[in-house]
């Protein structure tokens, strides 16, 4: 029960942590500031997590998908597993700190541009407000993976594979018998089966 018990605190760190990687990659990260000529307001966009860094999201979709692959190994696959949840980890701790400054001018007016076909700025460059929260909460949420990576990697080959329930168990017996059968099944062909 506690081998089942490990299994499921890092299934569930691991969930914890590329479930909420994933939700927090759509919040805002970003406000890019477009100012305008004088009657008219400048122009304020929301620039998701998504937008500014795409790699957090794939890399919170791989630590999802090391669940299911954590269930279907076992022994030195399930290890392997664990190593890539890791990796997965640092990986996204990485690129959400790498993504918590602001972005380029040029990567700004061409995110505005996009956004809003009909905006033109002034000539002057955009203002960009950050938000530390989302970038800070996607580094906790590396952690995570990379802790449920480290404890698969180093405990995982010690927990049961998900099919070892339905397989037969090893039974002498019934091999014994196997064996017996083969060598008369061998003498009913005619051959002789100590040759």
């Amino acid at each position: 029960m506690r081998r089942w018990g490990e299994a499921a605190v890092a299934l569930l760190v691991n969930v914890l942590g590329a479930a909420g990687a994933l939700l927090i990659a759509s919040r805002t990260w970003q406000t890019i500031i477009t100012p305008r000529p004088t009657p008219l307001p400048d122009v304020a966009t929301s620039v998701s997590g998504r937008t500014v860094d795409a790699a957090p999201t794939a890399l919170a979709l791989v630590a999802l998908a090391g669940v299911v692959a954590v269930l279907a190994t076992k022994g030195v696959a399930r290890r392997a597993v664990g190593a890539v949840l890791l990796l997965a980890g640092a990986a996204l701790v990485w690129r959400a700190l790498s993504a918590a400054a602001a972005v380029s001018a040029s990567r700004a007016a061409a995110i505005v541009r996009a956004q809003h076909a009909s905006v033109t700025g002034s000539g002057a460059a955009p203002r960009v407000a950050t938000s530390a929260a989302w970038p800070a909460l996607t580094v906790v949420c590396g952690v995570l993976v990379a802790i449920a990576g480290a404890l698969v990697a180093w405990r995982g080959a010690a927990w049961q594979a998900m099919s070892a329930r339905y397989e037969r168990p090893a039974d002498p017996q019934r091999d014994t018998s196997r064996a017996s059968t083969a060598l008369w099944s061998a003498l009913d062909r005619g051959e002789d089966p100590t040759g």
